[in-house]
């Protein structure tokens, strides 16, 4: 089962390139200044992972993610039922979780997966994990702090571990540890690329997630193995200002 999202996540990507509108004559400090701005972020790991896209453009993305993307696992209802029992937490009811999964249908939608179901399992910490690709999980503590852009940009990041299902497979066996922060920077630049496709700020993803790291740090929710194996909040904000200019 995979291990619950850590809320140290980060975010990744964004070119920029804009049209200036500058006089002729500043052509060449005008492209200077996009060269600057279309740097990459700082770090091997993010390098990697903005090369597991291709290029940079919604299309060529769009495109990339229709090639990486697994057939959709559609295990049974026992199966299913054996992994909520296993996590051993309160399944909640009602309107608010209704409401939660009308929200992140679109996402669902976007990456294929619109039969995947939701749990909304009670519990005091904030998190969200896809298990085993059969289901997402989402906890109580967390709706009550993320807003809904908020929400979409958390289950794109974890939707996006299908997309490198194997390499963090191959990582967790092999305690990759670069290849998993590499993953953790992918997963987080599907999300931002998602929230903008549909409509949101992709710069709300960090926002949470800089809420959430700071949360979890202040209670001791962070193990060592998980700040080995998840980016730094520093490397996941540059590279989500990276990509919401590029987006833009």
């Amino acid at each position: 089962m995979r291990k619950p999202i850590t809320f140290a996540i980060v975010f990744i990507i964004a070119f920029t390139s804009a049209i200036t509108g500058q006089p002729l004559n500043n052509t060449a400090s005008n492209a200077k200044a996009n060269s600057k701005r279309e740097e990459l972020p700082e770090g091997a790991e993010a390098a990697k992972a903005i090369a597991r896209l291709g290029p940079l453009a919604p299309a060529a993305i769009r495109e990339r993610l229709q090639q990486l993307r697994p057939q959709a696992f559609l295990p049974k209802a026992d199966h299913i039922n054996q992994l909520i029992k296993r996590l051993n937490l309160t399944i909640e009811t009602g309107r608010r979780v209704d409401q939660t999964k009308a929200v992140l249908q679109p996402v669902l939608d976007y990456h294929g997966r619109s039969q995947m179901p939701i749990y909304v399992l009670w519990s005091e910490q904030p998190q969200a994990y896809l298990v085993e690709r059969a289901v997402i999980i989402i906890t109580t503590r967390l709706l009550d702090i993320a807003r809904e852009d908020e929400l979409r940009g958390i289950i794109a990041h974890e939707l996006a571990h299908e997309y490198v299902w194997n390499a963090r497979s191959e990582a967790m066996s092999t305690h990759g540890k670069k290849l998993m922060r590499e993953c953790e920077l992918f997963c987080d630049a599907i999300a931002a690329f998602t929230l903008k496709e549909l409509g949101n700020d992709p710069a709300s993803y960090i926002r949470i997630l800089e809420q959430l790291t700071k949360a979890g740090n202040r209670e001791g929710h962070f193990s060592q193995l998980e700040s080995d194996t998840h980016p730094s909040l520093d490397e996941r904000r540059k590279l989500n200002e990276f990509l919401c200019q590029r987006l833009e």
